[in-house]
């Protein structure tokens, strides 16, 4: 792998030996979108612009909330290539969005994250 190797707190919070748990590499790019995903605007006093708007879901078709969930991920991931987002509203639930992020870092396809989303 050809990036410098990064470490960063991981996300969700967690404690080790003691201390605050630490991820590295992938798993923390990893970790970086599923944050962005979980993360309103304003919830970090220092970063009120991290994050997914709320806003995502005041459209209801797929492909323009896919796009605003490719954007806000590729403004605060900048590990990552070749981004892409597929996602559709969850069949028997209002307000449940499933989401399928494909992404690559480094020339290395990785393995997709799907989550479900509550709009």
């Amino acid at each position: 792998m050809n990036l410098p190797s990064k470490r960063g707190i991981t996300y969700p919070l967690a404690i080790a030996n003691g201390n605050l748990a630490v991820s590295t590499d992938l798993d923390l790019v990893r970790e970086h979108i599923i944050s962005v995903l979980e993360t309103r605007p304003f919830e970090r006093v220092f970063r009120a612009d991290y994050g997914m708007p709320d806003q995502v879901f005041s459209v209801i078709q797929p492909e323009i909330i896919d796009a605003k969930i490719a954007s806000a991920i590729e403004r605060e991931v900048t590990e990552l290539e070749d981004l892409r987002v597929q996602g559709e509203w969850y069949a028997g639930e209002d307000g449940l969005y499933n989401v399928n992020i494909y992404y690559t870092v480094d020339g290395i396809p990785q393995p997709s994250l799907s989550l479900t989303l509550v709009a």
